[in-house]
């Protein structure tokens, strides 16, 4: 198959420094060489990496003769619309939009949180519904699915090639780079420095074991200054700036903890847990999004039943005779992600 594929998101301007933008980018990167794949960044807030990405200025509800005059001549066979604010009742108006520039095309659209619905847009969803609506929720395709989308699953990916373990020698010398203890316990999380996204939780890690606490920032708005100082203030090594080897990070852990519980926080398959799995990181996590129903306790994957238990489940990392999460998420590399969601849409078709 040659179709033409389009991405179309909000943003895919650098850093790749937010979920939903570096899902969206990430997909766009991964088909196969022989599909022409174009990506359209509609509203960037700085400049794009990539021959094949376009950056537009388009309205709110993508009324843009410049993002139809792209789609005449592209002429993509899918349409991917992967929306910054995931499916909100303006995503689906945007996605018939998308279908009346480009009539033949199959347009489906990626929503990687969950969303609530009014009266109103219980009924405007039926009437707008795209070809295929991907979400990362069985509760939320449950939800779509009783709203007449037709609504499948889909995981998030990983660069398997840029994620990769290292030996103990080398996690030595990273720690030594990045200015930290070379010989202590690391723990880490990678993720917007925000309250609802329960990271305060990391300081009991601190502080009951001793250990060391890495927190990687965004250069995303929104961070919040109190939270990040009160977190330094703890002992808690803070990078709040863009690190284009963050792979370095992941591989200079020994743990890697998800403490996030609202799922309107976070995209529903974290790509930092993956990430972390692919550098064979022990991985502790509360029993977030779809994480439960896609990766079993065991192998170094644990979860916790509550941010109280996070410590005490990160202890149990510390002695840990033998981490097998890289092989539990190798089935999940971005090629395989787009794979899976072409499936989908031909099998749809």
């Amino acid at each position: 198959m040659t179709q033409p594929v389009c991405i179309i998101t909000e943003d895919l301007s650098l850093p790749l420094d937010e979920g939903i933008k570096n899902f969206a980018h990430s997909l766009l990167q991964a088909w196969p060489p022989e599909i022409p794949v174009l990506g359209l960044s509609v509203h960037p807030r700085g400049t794009t990496n990539g021959s094949n990405v376009v950056s537009l200025d388009s309205n709110r509800l993508f009324l843009s003769y410049r993002l139809w005059e792209e789609l005449r001549s592209f002429k993509p066979e899918i349409i991917c619309y992967v929306p910054s604010a995931s499916a909100t009742v303006f995503s689906f108006l945007r996605s018939q939009l998308l279908k009346l520039y480009r009539p033949r095309a199959r347009v489906v659209m990626v929503s990687l949180q969950p969303r609530r619905y009014g009266w109103l847009s219980r009924h405007l969803i039926r009437l707008l519904a795209p070809d295929v609506v991907f979400v990362q929720h069985k509760e939320v395709a449950k939800q779509l699915i009783s709203l007449g989308c037709h609504a499948q699953l889909i995981p998030s990916g990983v660069d398997l090639e840029k994620f990769t373990p290292v030996p103990p020698n080398r996690k030595t010398e990273l720690r030594t780079e990045y200015g930290l203890e070379p010989e202590t316990f690391t723990v880490l999380h990678v993720g917007h420095i925000k309250r609802e996204r329960n990271v305060q939780s990391l300081i009991h890690i601190r502080q009951e074991l001793a250990a060391q606490v890495i927190v990687v920032g965004s250069t995303f708005p929104g961070q919040d200054e109190g939270l990040l100082s009160e977190l330094r203030e703890q002992g808690i090594t803070v990078f709040d700036q863009y690190l284009p080897d963050i792979e370095h990070i992941y591989q200079l852990a020994d743990c890697y903890v998800f403490p996030v519980i609202s799922h309107q926080a976070c995209i529903g398959a974290p790509l930092s847990v993956l990430e972390a799995m692919a550098c064979n990181l022990p991985v502790v996590t509360l029993r977030y999004g779809d994480l439960p129903t896609t990766f079993e306790q065991g192998d170094g994957f644990f979860y916790a039943e509550g941010p109280e238990e996070l410590p005490k489940s990160v202890a149990q990392t510390v002695w840990l005779n033998g981490c097998e999460t890289r092989e539990m998420v190798t089935p999940y590399s971005w090629r395989n992600i787009a794979r899976l969601l072409l499936g989908q849409i031909e099998l749809d078709g």
